[in-house]
């Protein structure tokens, strides 16, 4: 099956403010089975999620931001 790219935009109060964050966020998805990359980036507040829809989903994803507690909106292709 092919990957699929899942786009979200941090919306919430919380933002990722540095390199170390954007670290952090992409260690915990890539921890999620089926996660195969992850592009974040502090000064546009984008985290893009390469993932097989077989393993996992946008709302696992989204989950495990909302756990970090980035408040996250799934960005429409």
């Amino acid at each position: 099956m092919a990957s699929k790219t899942i786009d979200f935009k941090v919306v919430g109060e919380q933002k990722i403010h540095c390199e170390g964050c954007e670290q952090r966020v992409g260690n915990a998805l890539r921890r999620l089975p089926g996660v195969e990359n992850v592009e974040t980036s502090h000064k546009t507040q984008d985290v893009r999620v390469q993932v097989d829809p077989a393993q996992v989903s946008a709302e696992q994803v989204q989950a495990k931001l909302d756990q970090l507690g980035y408040e996250a909106a799934q960005q429409r292709r």
